[in-house]
């Protein structure tokens, strides 16, 4: 029996096999359009209430410019991707459709027929529409990187192989080779789904795999722009060897320079000569140009790009290492040393004293009254025995600090006593109890660093207990906003808040998006998949739904575009309120020729300081260094977001301290980049280590990095610092030298390395 898959042809009536009608074949396929069309409801439903939801949220927090112009470029560019790939793959499989027709040889039923038939096309729009959602999707989340370039500056240095600044780099590069990446894998993505289609319509017409005239032709059309594409990822691995690791140090050295880079050029030239041989197949057919073009790309790939650089550093490069790598590794130290700020660090030398005298202990009286003698587990763990004060307490995190306390600063160790419901009894852990009436921790506890009580050993608190005690008024105690992994509450209901002073509560902020509808109710019900919100009588139009109440994911959400330190720490300003102090980084790892730290990053600067009120839960980005090129580029995009750093409270100033990640990498980083003469460099002879101890039982423990008050030499006043040791790398443990970083003003942020 010989069907016709022309297009206006009709397959000749058959045998109907039990089970199969046309009745049937309708039902079938109007189900499955209306499955569809269910799913794409959802989905869209889904979606809408998303952003109603995230854009009530930043709303209230006053940052919805920073929303909508996020919202509004990620949609663009899903569009934008969904399209183009939507219409690449429709165009090519409805080409694949009509090329591979013809005559069938198979004797098979009509609505059989229909129904095989039927199905290829449906899978073939399925395919179309999976395509163009997965490639939109990739699009849109690269909307950083278009945002980047749209607000693009110079960075103000240039590379030293080919000249160019820093940004194009950091921004434009990195927007090529996406770009290149999305283009390659759609066009793979083409030939797969094009080339199963006509398997699938040959085989419906009971014939085998066919290479026919039309099919390569259009196999030359994707060939060419895949071999273009190609040419054009060789021409960008050309800028991208200053960020090659191939050789003895990172960035492009003799053998990317003298051997990768002419490889790269002459793939270019091959790929598009490819793309030239795909392009007659297209005019004169036949299979011998396209597999003779595209033969030689691949031979020329494995030789040259493959076995000539590998030859070339075994036998010009190694023979002559250094003299050849020696104005690489000067380019490799003198960017790294620039990309994580060791460039301005200032060396101190050091003469040690042989001999302790009571001068010398005299002089340093003020460091050893600030010995430290607390460290955070243990104390952590005295806290949460001492001063947890409520079954639904807790002390998540210890943070160390510095507060004067009768006209004498202090170094401080502080915690926040945070909500933990899930320590109620099971019993008392329901909905009303973890979503109404159990909403915020309750103040901090703070003790020096230095002291104990006598006969006891206990923390010397310098704030204490419920009411709160202390040194210091504390006029707003509720945290409502910390570190405690609370997904919602909602605060203002019918039912008054619990609070240990055993006082009617209820909230008095305006911090959570107001319940004032129906609607909003119906939509957190929704996000929440709890459908008490819907239903609650306790909720009132006054409610408000506080949720993201962790302070990375509150400042996160606002401004995913910055890397967040760690480890956020509370602070209590003059007033007697509490807020959070966060620590956020500018980062790339597109800086030329300097080493990638941890192989995440390899340039990084600490630019925002964050404050979140603990209450209130509004987030404030302060600018503190605006010469940051990164953050120069995020101020001219978000221009409602930043603030100067002169506009933020002093007494929260005070408290602003070099974070410990930063300084982190710093460190490790200059464990091998204080070496700053290339042979010492290359012959990695006077590399320095991080020391290890013994902590907790735990032996070859890395010595961490430590907030300490003393006195730097030939300075007058003992100050907050952030010191790290350094011993030589190896077997030896002997001293050699330590980092600090300085905290307090008018010195914050000088790394002086002893």
């Amino acid at each position: 029996m010989s069907y016709n898959l022309s297009n206006d042809a009709e397959p000749p009536p058959g045998p109907i096999p039990a089970g199969i009608s046309a009745a049937n074949l309708v039902r079938v396929r109007n189900g499955s359009l209306a499955l569809l069309v269910a799913l794409l409801l959802i989905l869209i439903l889904w979606w809408t209430r998303s952003i109603y939801t995230d854009w009530l949220w930043f709303e209230h927090l006053g940052y919805r410019s920073v929303f909508t112009k996020i919202l509004i470029l990620k949609t663009w560019l899903f569009l934008a991707g969904a399209l183009v790939a939507g219409v690449a793959i429709g165009l090519n499989l409805y080409m694949a459709m009509r090329y591979s027709m013809g005559a069938s040889t198979l004797s098979i039923p009509r609505d059989t027929f229909r129904l095989l038939w039927a199905s290829i096309v449906a899978t073939a729009a399925v395919t179309v529409l999976i395509v163009a959602a997965v490639f939109g999707t990739a699009a849109s989340g690269r909307w950083e990187t278009l945002l980047l370039y749209f607000n693009k500056l110079s960075f103000g240095v240039s590379d030293a192989q080919f000249g160019l600044d820093t940004s194009f780099y950091v921004v434009t590069l990195g927007l090529l080779n996406f770009v290149q990446g999305w283009t390659l894998a759609l066009l793979i993505t083409v030939i797969l789904a094009s080339l199963t289609l006509y398997v699938a319509v040959y085989s419906l017409r009971g014939i085998g795999f066919l290479l026919a005239p039309r099919l390569l032709k259009h196999m030359a059309v994707i060939g060419l722009f895949l071999m273009l594409t190609i040419a054009g990822g060789h021409a960008i691995n050309v800028y991208e060897l200053v960020l090659s690791d191939n050789g003895v140090v990172f960035g492009a050295t003799y053998a990317d320079i003298h051997a990768r880079m002419p490889v790269y050029w002459l793939l270019t030239g091959i790929a598009m000569l490819a793309a030239l041989g795909f392009g007659v197949s297209i005019f004169f057919g036949g299979l011998r140009f396209m597999a003779g073009a595209f033969s030689l790309w691949v031979i020329m790939v494995l030789l040259a790009g493959l076995a000539y650089p590998a030859l070339f550093q075994r036998f010009q490069v190694q023979p002559n290492e250094f003299e050849r790598e020696r104005p690489y590794i000067l380019r490799n130290i003198t960017a790294t040393r620039a990309a994580y700020q060791l460039d301005q660090l200032q060396v101190v030398p050091f003469q040690s004293t042989p001999k302790l005298d009571a001068r010398a202990v005299e002089q340093s009286q003020s460091t050893l009254d600030n010995i430290r003698l607390w460290d955070l587990q243990p104390l952590q763990d005295a806290y949460n025995q001492l001063q947890f004060m409520e079954l639904y307490y807790n002390f998540l995190n210890m943070d160390w600090d510095r507060y004067t306390v009768n006209n004498r600063k202090l170094q401080v160790l502080v915690a926040a006593r945070e909500l933990n419901p899930e320590n109620l009894p099971p019993d008392a852990q329901n909905w009303v109890n973890q979503k109404l009436q159990y909403t915020h921790g309750f103040g901090i506890a703070m003790s020096p660093a230095t002291g104990f009580t006598p006969g006891e050993g206990r923390p010397e608190f310098l704030l204490q207990d419920i009411p709160i005690r202390g040194e210091f008024p504390v006029q707003r105690p509720e945290l409502y906003y910390g570190e405690s992994p609370v997904e919602f509450v909602i605060v203002n209901s019918e039912l008054p808040e619990v609070d240990p002073r055993e006082e009617a509560q209820h909230y008095e902020g305006d911090g959570g998006v107001a319940l004032t509808s129906g609607l909003r109710r119906f939509a957190y019900a929704s996000q929440f998949a709890d459908v008490n919100i819907l239903l609650s009588d306790q909720i009132t139009p006054d409610s408000r739904i506080q949720y993201r109440k962790q302070i990375r994911d509150r400042v996160s959400t606002i401004a995913p575009f910055l890397k967040l330190d760690r480890d956020p720490y509370p602070v209590l300003d003059n007033a007697g309120k509490l807020f959070w102090l966060q620590d956020a980084y500018t980062v790339s790892g597109r800086f030329p020729y300097s080493t990638p730290f941890d192989e995440r990053f390899n340039y990084i600067r600490n630019s925002v300081k964050v404050v979140v009120d603990a209450y209130n839960g509004s987030v404030d980005f302060y600018v503190i260094e605006p010469g940051d090129p990164l953050i120069k580029m995020y101020r001219n995009a978000f221009p409602g977001l930043f603030r100067d750093f002169q506009e933020i409270p002093p007494d929260l100033r005070d408290h602003i301290r070099y974070p410990i990640g930063l300084f982190s990498a710093q460190a490790r980083i200059y464990l091998r980049y204080h070496i700053t003469e290339p042979q010492v460099f290359f012959n990695q002879a006077e590399q320095w280590a991080i020391p290890s101890e013994t902590r907790f039982g735990k032996r070859g423990v890395r010595v961490r990095s430590s907030y300490l008050m003393f006195r730097i030499p030939g300075e007058d006043q003992i100050e907050f610092l952030l010191m790290v040791p350094f011993t030589p790398a190896g077997e030896k443990k002997n001293l050699v030298g330590w980092l600090i970083a300085r905290n307090d003003w008018p010195n914050y942020g000088q790394l002086l390395a002893f």
